[in-house]
């Protein structure tokens, strides 16, 4: 019930979004960073405007990440653990209204070094520790157990190339300013679900985003995904065979070529466990700011917080560089 009213509020603010005025606003392209949900075919933020003509968009995004949850009446699911994804992405217009594009994802999952850094964090913002206090610092764990069986126990550190994702663009509509499109993405198991740097299987994604604008410095832009999980190698008779993802946001251009940005992304569980941080069910904010420069480069630096505590990485550090080619 409360997902279905977190996904209803998002998809009114994407009907909102696709409805307003023009915009050249785009989202930070991240999402869950769940250490068991980043493996699955949940899509990023995609553009809303395919790119322009010529040799294409070239971008390298950073999501660097720290998740301490423990769930469960046994605390039968830990995951306390660090991640690092980097990933190339290649976009190209082919004609006048298609695009393909291509992510290479690398992924590290280790103890890493952000434990004190997350605490520090929540106490300048007054947000609550969970259990982080229980753990020691910089370690990995991920375990999970049902019925006195163990699932899952991961406690050494482990890194490699991800699910390559393949999608295909569609420009439904744009004005020169306001735009709308969709995606088909397919994720390739080209990972490996035993170092949690894939699912084991290929996911199907179709997604329809969209932005505009308010007024000429306020910018809001939405999305909406529905996957087709295949049934991969990474806990499988507890996966589920479809999920859906949503995410809205603003962006207000404050100076020249800086923009400030706020989203919220919201995705539904990718397994069918009690535990609800194994479920995957998770609502993710993000903010930050973009700098454009006239060269055709765009600087991200973001920071993202979990909104439901323990279903997703209490701190993630969003870094971004994109070239127009």
């Amino acid at each position: 019930m409360v997902m279905d009213e977190r996904l209803s509020a998002l998809l009114f603010a994407l009907g909102t979004a696709l409805l307003a005025h023009p915009s050249l606003a785009e989202p930070f392209a991240t999402r869950n960073q769940s250490p068991l949900v980043v493996p699955f075919g949940l899509p990023v933020a995609l553009p809303a405007r395919l790119p322009p003509d010529g040799p294409g968009r070239l971008s390298l995004v950073s999501d660097w990440g720290n998740m301490v949850a423990i769930e469960g009446p046994e605390d039968n699911l830990v995951i306390d653990a660090e991640t690092i994804e980097l990933r190339l992405d290649y976009a190209r217009s082919i004609g006048r209204r298609f695009a393909v594009r291509v992510s290479l994802p690398w992924r590290s999952i280790s103890g890493g070094s952000l434990d004190g850094l997350a605490e520090s964090w929540h106490d300048l913002l007054g947000l609550p520790d969970g259990k982080r206090g229980t753990l020691a610092r910089d370690q990995i764990q991920i375990r999970y157990a049902a019925d006195g069986d163990v699932l899952l126990d991961i406690d050494r550190a482990s890194s490699g190339v991800g699910d390559i994702t393949l999608a295909g663009g569609y420009q439904v509509y744009d004005s020169g300013q306001t735009a709308i499109a969709t995606w088909l993405g397919i994720k390739l198991p080209s990972g490996d679900a035993e170092r949690l740097t894939g699912s084991g299987a290929t996911d199907v994604a179709l997604s329809i985003t969209g932005q505009s604008a308010l007024t000429p410095r306020w910018h809001v832009f939405g999305q909406l995904d529905a996957v087709r999980l295949g049934r991969g190698d990474l806990l499988p008779a507890l996966q589920e065979e479809f999920a859906w993802s949503a995410l809205a946001g603003v962006a207000w251009n404050a100076w020249r070529g800086l923009d400030l940005i706020a989203q919220v992304h919201s995705n539904s569980a990718v397994f069918g466990a009690d535990a609800t941080g194994l479920s995957g069910s998770a609502t993710v904010l993000t903010f930050g700011g973009r700098y454009r420069t006239q060269h055709g480069w765009a600087f991200d630096v973001g920071f993202s917080e979990d909104l439901d505590v323990g279903a997703s990485p209490d701190f993630v550090i969003h870094l971004g560089a994109a070239l127009t080619l």
